[in-house]
């Protein structure tokens, strides 16, 4: 979801990081912006699939006007993006300030194949709510998630997981230089929605991640995109495959065109199937056990998160591939892989007692998207995390219901002047306040009760909102280590 943003007419002060010189420039607002930050070391030639390595200093004052390439993935016009695209953007009202302002660092969505930091209108909150924001670009799809240790030997061990591995080097970069931006390193909050969601609670899982943050935003997504390394060979296997090689032959990945590795890959990602091909993978190194348990015990750092979803989720999908619109159990093996049975045994529990389309949006809404944020929010909050749940119920007055990705307009606060309800533009901006407050004294407010796994209660947005109890039939329904699985 792409955000115009305000356009930067001046040149900006010059901000030392600890590698080096910035300079960035003034928008019109008097917000400070640095565009294209390098985090870690381009992952080019040897450093594909690889770990991100450190940045190497450098002397003189570099241009920070400009934002960084997006990560390889496929577009219109065929494949777009570079390799060399760990970079960050920062949004600043100012470098200095009496006391350091709260921290948001923005992980963008994209079904880990697409989606850039430059979506984030960041200028919002430094300008309106006098937050530091953050938004960062991450390797994609193969490079950044494709399980190679069994094929390529014990270097790229943690290659399915180099993505995850780019956030925990952007959260570092953020934790050594974001004072010098006006930020408070001890007051940071990761918030990401969809792919990046899921890639926030990946990270919550990664022992190396543990003490950069101290807060989340997990909008519709959990940990159900981490896959075991069986799944992650399966689809290793199948890349290989589409470019023509041999299981033996997968060195060749090492030295092949950035493109032609995303063209094999955009053939594997077609259709529904392509919301679950890519994802964190539970390879006992970056990720060590299996999420939910490892996020049970006790004595981990504690954090407080805000997690949700949007009431019929799966609505956006039926809009992009018809063969979703109507019950079918092919189109759920698509989607779920070996657990696509169990959720067509949900479906049909669920039609004898509502409506066929309606029992279909639900079902595949709950195992898409609500049965993972519910389940990680009841094990946060059992293991003494502060938990505050939500959904968002909207629906445009004679427009879509509250389909997939569309409480990012509200969260953001970005309906401006266009021909919306008065209602909504109301709800965008609770939505949004409640958000800073979170971001910036740690609870999005009093009336807002903290999630219980004995009594759940969200706070449901709507032209009307209000928290209300929740009949919850997530804990025991039937979806084995709530992970994707071919």
């Amino acid at each position: 979801m792409a955000i115009p943003l305000a356009a930067q007419t001046t040149p900006g002060p010059i901000c030392q990081t600890q590698t080096g010189r910035l300079q960035g420039t003034r928008d019109t607002t008097g917000v400070l912006v640095f565009k294209g930050v390098a985090y870690a070391a381009a992952p080019i030639g040897a450093g594909r699939f690889l770990p991100p390595r450190p940045l190497l200093p450098w002397a003189e004052v570099r241009p920070a006007v400009a934002f960084g390439p997006r990560a390889p993935q496929g577009g219109n016009a065929g494949p777009q993006g570079d390799e060399n695209c760990l970079t960050l953007n920062v949004w600043t009202p100012s470098l200095r300030a009496a006391r350091p302002k709260a921290v948001v660092v923005w992980v963008h969505g994209g079904s880990f194949t697409g989606g850039s930091g430059d979506d984030f209108p960041g200028q919002n909150f430094a300008r309106r709510d006098s937050i530091v924001a953050v938004s960062i670009n991450y390797r994609l799809g193969s490079f950044g998630f494709l399980q190679l240790g069994q094929r390529l030997g014990p270097a790229y061990r943690q290659a399915g997981n180099a993505g995850v591995l780019d956030v925990v080097a952007a959260l570092r970069w953020v934790r050594a230089n974001i004072a010098a931006f006006g930020g408070d390193p001890a007051r940071v909050t990761v918030m990401g929605e969809s792919a990046g969601a899921k890639l926030v609670s990946a990270v919550l899982v990664t022992p190396a991640a543990d003490g950069l943050y101290q807060q989340v935003i997990l909008e519709s997504g959990g940990t159900q995109a981490v896959r075991d390394t069986a799944t992650a060979a399966t689809v290793t296997n199948r890349l290989l495959a589409a470019l023509g090689l041999r299981p033996d032959q997968a060195g060749q990945l090492l030295k092949l065109p950035t493109s032609d590795i995303i063209k094999a890959q955009q053939k594997l990602a077609a259709g529904p199937s392509g919301l679950q091909l890519f994802g964190p993978v539970l390879d006992g190194l970056t990720i060590p056990e299996a999420p939910l348990p490892h996020l049970a015990h006790a004595g981990r750092p504690k954090v407080r998160a805000l997690v949700g979803t949007n009431r019929d989720e799966a609505g956006l999908f039926m809009g992009f591939w018809p063969t979703l619109r109507t019950p079918n159990q092919p189109v759920l093996t698509d989607l779920f892989g070996a657990n696509g049975e169990q959720v067509w045994r949900a479906y049909e529990q669920a039609r004898r007692t509502q409506p066929t389309d309606q029992a279909w949006l639900r079902t595949t809404t709950d195992y898409l998207y609500r049965l993972a944020s519910y389940r990680l929010a009841s094990t946060l909050a059992r293991a003494g995390h502060a938990v505050w749940l939500y959904r968002f119920d909207y629906q445009t007055p004679g427009g879509a219901g509250p389909v997939h990705a569309q409480e990012l307009g509200f969260v953001w606060n970005t309906l401006g002047t266009k021909a919306v309800a008065p209602t909504a533009r109301e709800l965008s901006a609770q939505m949004h306040q409640r958000w800073v407050r979170f971001i910036t004294t740690g609870t999005p407010g009093a009336d807002w009760p903290t999630y219980d796994a004995k009594r759940p209660q969200a706070l449901v947005f709507d032209s009307v909102s209000r928290a209300r109890l929740l009949n919850n039939p997530y804990e025991d329904a039937a979806f084995p280590n709530q992970a994707f699985r071919l």
